[in-house]
């Protein structure tokens, strides 16, 4: 029986005054540990986003970065980021990827950030 798990959770929330921190850094929980994933659903309702948060955890060319659109697609309040975690677990769960990162974050400067990984066992 094929069990699907989050192997790692970390959120971070950072000032909201954009004179408080460098804006040109993103402000992650951490790097992601273990062995590389095969997807990553990012969070980034802007372009420039996905560029930074692509450098910033590492992501190689071999990473699938948002194969159902991301949030450039459709960027609903409250539940973007809750999608791309939802569509991360899918690519799991639908045997497409052994190991996948879901993202999420708040913010028009990327503020607040939350990083699940979820793998098949």
């Amino acid at each position: 029986m094929t069990l699907w798990i989050v192997t790692s959770f970390a959120h971070r929330i950072e000032s909201g005054s954009f004179g408080a921190r460098d804006l040109l850094s993103v402000s992650l929980p951490g790097p992601v540990g273990g062995p590389p994933v095969d997807v990553a659903e990012l969070h980034a309702p802007f372009t420039h986003q996905e560029i930074l948060l692509r450098e910033a955890l590492g992501l190689g060319d071999g990473v699938d970065v948002n194969p159902s659109g991301g949030a450039l697609c459709g960027n609903p309040m409250f539940a973007a980021g809750l999608a791309r975690i939802g569509m991360a677990a899918q690519a799991v769960m639908s045997g497409r990827a052994g190991r996948a990162l879901g993202h999420a974050t708040s913010g028009p400067a990327l503020q607040q950030n939350l990083v699940c990984v979820m793998e098949a066992q």
